[in-house]
């Protein structure tokens, strides 16, 4: 009997769990053919007891291996744990969520029908029941699995479902080691973002979120904290279930004292290498934190599951700095949209995208970057800005609160928001208050500040101009997008590209070689120099010409006439300080500017220089 000979069955039940849809469909397998698949429930098929449940495996006519579990229970009870199960996968397939196909009933018994995964459980794995050879899961195996199940739970969260009951028995590997979450039977649907109040506590020991224990919080943090537990059973090869059949402390208390007495080697397990292999030890150290992590309580202080996954996916690239990370978060479609009443608030644009004003639900104001449309460029501006503001935090940086779901329809990036607009604003647009001459010798010192941090982390720029230097309130500087930086290797004078970014501010040695180093971020520095002096646009108008900035400044310096440059509204003859600091910094920006970039100064002595003039160490003789 094949399957065209299943009926469908049809449940309107679940309109609570999924109130869009009006039905659901799954197959109802005859019970005959159950029992053929099964060799008539032979012993010899038994996979696992577990409860009221035995699970059999079972092979169909056309080849299909599948499990059968088999409840002796009541039958509306067992019908209602299958129609939860199948409302989720029905609606949510996913490739690391176990497969249900259907379910069959016989007399007083009750049968659910999932896909057969040859490798068993995750948890027979680590007890090392499983595996003819005798050999173990390796390290690199247990993180990809880890990366799996995260990939599958963090899938349920985005769609607000609650997993309730994460632990290694419930995680099944398939022919190739690949994990799938299974038996989603008591799982929850809430709002996006929501918790609530239960007395429902259900679990398995070990995996129990003590904040659902103690204030009935029910959320997706249950899972978060339940897969840091799963975390702590990898890199240790001990089970959760262990400790409590012993009466010991439990593993996640385990994990913390040994996380706090800088004790963790003594967790790790030796036979995975950790000891030989210094990647894997960083590896392994690297994920028993995250798995710190996920134990936080309260549930506040944990990561969402987006979160961890691509902490997972850094550990497996080689990134191993978790503290880096742990202000960084994944924000829902939702909040976002939410936060800007529904993208209202336009701030300005570029050749990317759009930005935003928002406030967050903590009170946070926010700027957002809504992308265009998803195209190549798109995607690499928006993944630079993340590898390198998500790893790196300096005063003089914007910051980086976290982007938006890979789930969204728009990827968008999620700033700091500064509230008193570009340099270029208040340089050019007559609606802005001039700035003074310290407020500008002040902005020169700390955008000098960042590219010292930036060519100190191997970063070059390469979009210095006055719109991507933000102000705020008290006019400090924060530098932004890095959406076309590159690191430059420490072994490396220059790196080959296309040339990017505004024409005006471009390096002339870096338009016409194609190559970029760090010299290249000082001459686009040298001209906000000059824009600092004159209040000129980095290019202008002379007669009916469009011209450089750098090249009109150059002219007026070699022709000896400096007046001409200078922005008259800094009434420089009023005050001889301030007339030998702007003529000294014009000096500056003159050799920041010269071609071959060999003849410039590096970002170090640009910073050293400004700072020596404020303080009035310098003079323009000491310069030349």
């Amino acid at each position: 009997m094949g399957w065209d000979l299943c009926m469908c069955c049809c449940f309107t039940s679940t309109s609570d769990i999924f109130p869009k849809q009006n039905k659901l469909k799954w197959q109802i397998f005859p019970y005959e053919l159950l029992r053929k698949a099964t060799n008539y429930f032979d012993e010899a098929h038994i996979l696992e007891k577990k409860g009221s449940a035995t699970i059999y495996y079972g092979k169909l006519k056309n080849g299909c291996e599948i499990t059968v579990q088999c409840f002796n229970e009541n039958k509306y009870h067992i019908l209602k744990q299958f129609t939860n199960e199948a409302a989720f996968l029905n609606y949510m397939p996913h490739k690391n969520l176990v497969t249900i196909y259907g379910y069959a009933t016989h007399q007083k018994e009750s049968m659910i029908v999932h896909e057969y995964l040859s490798n068993g459980t995750l948890a027979a794995h680590i007890q090392g029941r499983i595996s003819d050879s005798g050999t173990s899961l390796t390290w690199l195996s247990r993180l990809d699995i880890a990366i799996d199940i995260a990939n599958a739970l963090e899938y349920l969260h985005y769609n607000g479902i609650v997993h309730r009951n994460v632990k290694s028995h419930n995680i099944f590997l398939d022919i190739n080691f690949c994990a799938k979450v299974g038996n989603l039977h008591l799982s929850k649907k809430l709002d996006i973002g929501a918790t609530r109040v239960t007395r429902d506590l259900i679990g398995a020991s070990g995996y129990v979120d003590p904040e659902l224990v103690s204030k009935g919080l029910l959320g997706v943090q249950n899972d978060v904290y339940s897969f840091g537990v799963v975390l702590c059973e990898l890199v240790s090869s001990m089970l959760a279930e262990y400790y409590i059949q012993n009466e010991e402390e439990c593993l996640a208390t385990l994990l913390r004292k040994k996380v706090e007495n800088q004790a963790l080697v003594e967790l790790l397990d030796v036979r995975l290498g950790f000891e030989s292999d210094l990647k894997i030890n960083k590896m392994m150290s690297a994920t028993a934190e995250l798995a710190f992590w996920c134990l936080k309580c309260p549930q506040e202080l944990r990561p969402n599951m987006e979160q961890v996954l691509e902490t997972l996916h850094g550990i497996k690239q080689g990134r191993y700095e978790i503290n880096s990370i742990k202000a960084f978060k994944i924000f829902h479609h939702a909040e976002l949209e939410e936060a800007t009443n529904k993208f209202d608030t336009f701030l300005g644009s570029g050749g990317f995208g759009r930005v935003y004003y928002g406030k967050l639900k903590d009170g946070r104001e926010v700027a957002i970057k809504r992308f265009h449309e998803e195209t190549e460029k798109t995607i690499q501006q928006f993944m630079k800005e993340i590898e390198i503001l998500s790893n790196l935090h300096h005063q003089n940086l914007v910051s980086l609160y976290g982007c938006s779901s890979r789930h969204s329809n728009k990827y968008m990036l999620v700033y700091e928001y500064i509230s008193n607009g570009t340099l270029t604003q208040h340089l050019h647009e007559s609606s802005c208050n001039k700035l003074s001459w310290l407020t500008r010798l002040n902005i020169a010192i700390e955008t000098a500040n960042a590219l010292v941090f930036l060519h100190d982390s191997g970063i070059i720029h390469r979009d210095i101009k006055g719109s991507n230097i933000l102000l705020d309130e008290n006019f400090a500087v924060k530098v932004a997008d890095f959406g076309l930086s590159r690191f430059l290797p420490d072994y490396v004078t220059h790196v080959s590209t296309l040339p990017v970014g505004t024409r005006a501010y471009i390096d002339p040695d870096y338009y016409e070689t194609g190559r970029v180093s760090e010299k290249s971020d000082v001459y686009s520095f040298g001209v906000i120099l000059f824009e600092l002096i004159s209040s000129k646009p980095a290019s202008l108008m002379q007669g009916t010409e469009r011209v450089a900035l750098a090249e009109f400044a150059l002219s007026k310096i070699l022709n000896k006439e400096l007046q001409l440059l200078v922005d008259q509204s800094l009434q420089i003859s009023f005050n001889k300080n301030v007339v030998e600091m702007i003529t000294t910094v014009t000096e500056l920006a003159f050799q920041c500017v010269q071609c071959p970039k060999e003849l410039r100064p590096t970002m170090k002595q640009v910073l050293e220089t400004l700072q020596g003039i404020r303080k009035g160490k310098w003079g323009f003789s000491q310069i030349t």
